[in-house]
């Protein structure tokens, strides 16, 4: 197997892994939430764990769509992330699989009644869950990562990728072939 097959293969395991811990948190976590805090918030001081239900997407948008009509174009968009983390188009692989999971958890959660449970509310901030969580970081981490690709040394400097290790500290002016 080509090293750089190797490198894809471990890539979509580690975010794979990565989607089923951050699903498999935000289940446990919304399962407490709908259990815990029905009726009785609980104040953390910088903000509360207070019960809530969205029927829309982000920020409650799209409240009042059909409940089928959200999970499709949900599922669209799910599965667009997987196809990217699968051709590779989507790296580092950590914060591809918290986008992946997370998009995954809010629609488990949809699929069941039509609406995703929020429990974390900042007071300046709509209530969100942890399966937003990780999409948020995920992407700010994705963008991240993109920007220092974008912004890193150019070409001309440091060491090119192709080079070897044991090339490194020599120059083509050395005579090394």
């Amino acid at each position: 197997m080509a090293v750089s097959a190797r490198l894809r293969s471990r890539s979509i395991v580690t975010a794979g892994v990565t989607a089923v811990v951050a699903v498999l948190v935000d289940v446990v976590t919304k399962r407490l939430a709908d259990t815990r805090l029905s009726g009785s918030p609980v104040d953390l001081g910088i903000g509360r764990l207070q019960l809530s239900y969205n029927t829309g997407v982000a920020f409650s948008l799209g409240d009042g769509l059909a409940t089928w009509a959200v999970l499709g174009l949900a599922g669209m968009v799910t599965g667009g992330v997987l196809v990217a983390i699968v051709a590779g188009w989507l790296r580092p692989p950590v914060p591809a699989g918290l986008v992946l999971g997370g998009a995954v958890a809010n629609i488990v959660d949809r699929a069941g009644d039509g609406a995703v449970t929020d429990f974390l509310w900042l007071g300046w901030f709509p209530t969100f869950n942890l399966a937003d969580t990780a999409i948020t970081l995920g992407v700010l981490a994705l963008l991240w990562a993109s920007w220092r690709t974008d912004h890193g040394p150019s070409r001309g400097q440091g060491t090119a990728p192709e080079q070897a290790p044991a090339d490194l500290g020599r120059s083509a002016s050395d005579g090394a072939s």
